[in-house]
């Protein structure tokens, strides 16, 4: 079975899929699985890697249900070579694979055989993270959720400091400490309330409501709590002007 190439808009809580797995008797139970599910779109099934890397040239996923131990190409040789946003819950017969399945930043891990309890869970998962991931429409009073250790954090937005992306990572800096979650700087600024967080520099997003003091070349912004912190950055030529503007509007 192979179904839809072509992409097709679908709505934010339905996540479109693909199962990828050598075995036909897998991919029959694994179709049945994701077919029944409500918040899954299946849009094909293929028999291995080198299918799924000719499908995804010219299509999407949200999600991949992805055999590891395949003819040829691995399924954890293909995951690593996924698109950041492409969320992948591996399927295999090997509990051995359940660590090197965390190290890849996989969403879950099921082991065969899979009943339809141990399936939903690992939807959620995904369901979770890509709500995580969405920009919502925010209020100084709520929050953001971010992946961090393996689970999900929530945020409040008003006791965000600031923001350092390292690579494809961003360390957030609040009021109670800090965290590391697998998310660029520019998806997470996207996330924050417009007007209140500005990028001022390639590698820092900050809370305009936390700047003390400030010049055309740094910040100092100020946290809060019994034993407050004051943190210096830097300013970058490219954001310099619209910070000026933005905090000269809060004077």
């Amino acid at each position: 079975m192979q179904e839809l190439s072509s992409p097709i808009p679908t709505p934010e809580s339905l996540l479109r899929c693909i199962i990828v797995d050598d075995e036909p008797i897998a991919r029959r139970g694994m179709t049945l699985l994701a077919s029944r599910h409500p918040a899954l779109e299946l849009a094909a099934v293929l028999p291995g890697a080198s299918e799924a890397i000719n499908w995804l040239a010219e299509n999407e996923s949200d999600l991949i249900f992805l055999d590891i131990e395949m003819p040829g190409m691995k399924g954890v040789d293909l995951a690593a070579h996924l698109p950041r946003h492409t969320m992948v819950v591996f399927t295999t017969a090997y509990s051995e694979y359940a660590v090197l399945s965390y190290d890849l930043d996989a969403i879950d891990y099921l082991l065969k055989p899979i009943d339809t309890v141990r399936f939903d869970r690992a939807v959620q998962k995904a369901l979770r993270h890509a709500a995580a991931l969405r920009p919502p429409t925010l209020s100084p009073t709520e929050t953001i959720t971010l992946r961090a250790n393996r689970r999900f954090v929530n945020i409040p937005t008003d006791s965000i400091l600031f923001a350092e992306g390292v690579k494809d990572y961003v360390r957030l800096h609040s009021d109670s400490g800090r965290i590391i979650s697998r998310i660029t700087i520019k998806a997470l600024l996207e996330m924050l309330p417009p007007g209140r967080f500005a990028r001022i520099h390639k590698s820092y997003v900050i809370n305009l409501d936390r700047v003390t003091e400030f010049d055309a070349s740094s910040v100092i912004l100020r946290s809060r709590g019994d034993k407050p912190r004051d943190s210096e950055l830097p300013v970058g030529a490219a954001f310099r002007a619209n910070l000026l503007t933005l905090l000269a509007g809060k004077g």
